[in-house]
């Protein structure tokens, strides 16, 4: 779909699983049916019902997301969590009312572009019905769902995080404000050849120092260091000839980066032992510590500032559409 900010994810209702399909009916329709559903609501905002089954359909799918992550959620969690639902979906109805009052309304070929650009997740359309039954949704609710999504993202990106944004002044104000930010450590960049011995019996970590010792002797007659690293690494630096990239001290086990720390660039260890097994050591890059400039970090910092800017002018104008409403909590 679109590009989305997170604050029209905060905003995104009740799509689990969007589906394409040729679409039928009338688009604008089903969005103003969706704002009429007074069906055992959990809330009312200006006279129209923010319908339950919705927000179980969420509180759902958040459950599940914690569970599929290990979370354990407990009643009185469970009960913090379907107060902030509740707040999102009002605020999310809210914002429709908004657009519909704009007269905001996408085009059935604009739902059914975006339907065509999610059909192709689908092998087959057995299994696109699959996914549609397991999810207990209509291909209306889809339709309906996905022009909805359309006309929250048209209001923020075009209206509300319009003006959200970020001045070269605040970017630098930030910097000089925050100089530890910007530091970066001295870094090494180092390759290496491995051969493992977790695990390993006696015998085979005598093999596997009788190698190490035939690949360093090949290195000091002028063997070729990415061709033998290649060749005889037992790790997955071994297809990119052992490069492990750049890093700094405390992130390697402390006999490799000492190692690699008191090396020049070019130069290759000796046998480096470490729990991991044999290590032949090469640096080939180095950097020493610093200050990144302000033009190497600006784009970083007015997006991390941007997104602070964005939510705050979310809030206001969500906050505007409240004081002018009527709100009825139900559940």
């Amino acid at each position: 779909m679109r590009t989305t900010t997170r604050i029209t994810l905060f905003l995104s209702a009740a799509v689990l699983v969007l589906f394409t399909a040729c679409g039928s009916g009338d688009t604008q329709a089903s969005v103003a049916s969706a704002a009429d559903a007074t069906d055992d609501p959990i809330a009312i905002v200006n006279g129209r019902g923010v319908p339950r089954s919705l927000f179980e359909r969420q509180l759902q799918q958040q459950l599940q997301m914690y569970q599929a992550q290990g979370m354990e959620i407990n009643a009185e969690q469970q009960g913090i969590l379907e107060e902030q639902l509740v707040d999102q979906l009002i605020a999310r109805e809210l914002v429709l009312q908004d657009g519909a009052a704009r007269g905001i309304a996408p085009t059935d070929e604009e739902v059914q572009t975006e339907l065509d650009a999610i059909r192709g997740q689908f092998p087959s359309e057995e299994a696109f019905q699959d996914a549609l039954g397991q999810q207990n949704l209509t291909l209306e609710e889809i339709e309906r769902n996905i022009a909805e999504q359309i006309i929250i993202e048209e209001i923020l990106e075009s209206d509300v995080l319009a003006e959200a944004r970020v001045d070269e002044a605040a970017a630098r104000e930030f910097y000089e404000d925050n100089p530890s930010f910007f530091e970066t450590p001295d870094q090494v960049r180092a390759s290496h050849i491995l051969l493992l011995t977790q695990g390993a019996t006696e015998d085979e970590r005598a093999d596997a120092r009788e190698t190490i010792e035939t690949i360093l002797s090949e290195l000091q007659d002028g063997g070729d260091f990415e061709a033998l690293a290649r060749e005889y690494s037992e790790d997955g630096t071994a297809e990119r000839g052992g490069d492990l990239g750049f890093f700094g001290r405390g992130q390697m086990v402390p006999e490799f980066e000492q190692a690699a720390f008191d090396l020049s660039v070019g130069e290759t260890s000796g046998i480096v032992e470490t729990q991991f097994g044999f290590h032949i050591v090469r640096v080939t890059d180095r950097m020493d510590a610093g200050t990144q400039s302000f033009d190497e970090v600006r784009s970083q910092i007015e997006q991390f500032l941007g997104q602070e800017v964005q939510q705050n002018a979310f809030e206001s104008y969500i906050e505007r559409l409240r004081q002018d409403a009527e709100i009825e909590i139900l559940l």
